[in-house]
């Protein structure tokens, strides 16, 4: 189903939602799983940082996986490597605000 009037920022937000999933951004599979939960938040900097993807409607596919629609899967790379944690501490927490 996608989600069109939806955007990816709203699904990160959406405290009621679990994700452990891949992402595909731009038709490229990410190389790291998205882990998410109730706990898990993004910061305004973060936002901002990959506004592209969070501005971006989103799909949630039938194996669980989500395609997020922006091409710029660069972008994408950057941000599932940051939410997996292979960033420094202190831009980690400027993007997601909790400590790794």
């Amino acid at each position: 189903m996608c989600h069109e009037d939806e955007t990816f920022l709203n699904l990160l937000r959406d405290k009621t939602i679990e994700l452990n999933c891949d992402l595909i951004v731009g038709n490229v599979d990410m190389s790291a799983s998205l882990v998410w939960d109730e706990d898990c938040q993004i910061t305004e900097y973060g936002v901002e940082k990959y506004k592209e993807i969070m501005s971006a409607p989103y799909k949630r596919l039938d194996n669980g996986n989500i395609e997020i629609y922006c091409d710029n899967y660069k972008l994408g790379e950057e941000f599932v490597m940051a939410a997996a944690g292979y960033i420094g501490v202190t831009e980690y927490e400027k993007i997601f605000g909790t400590d790794m």
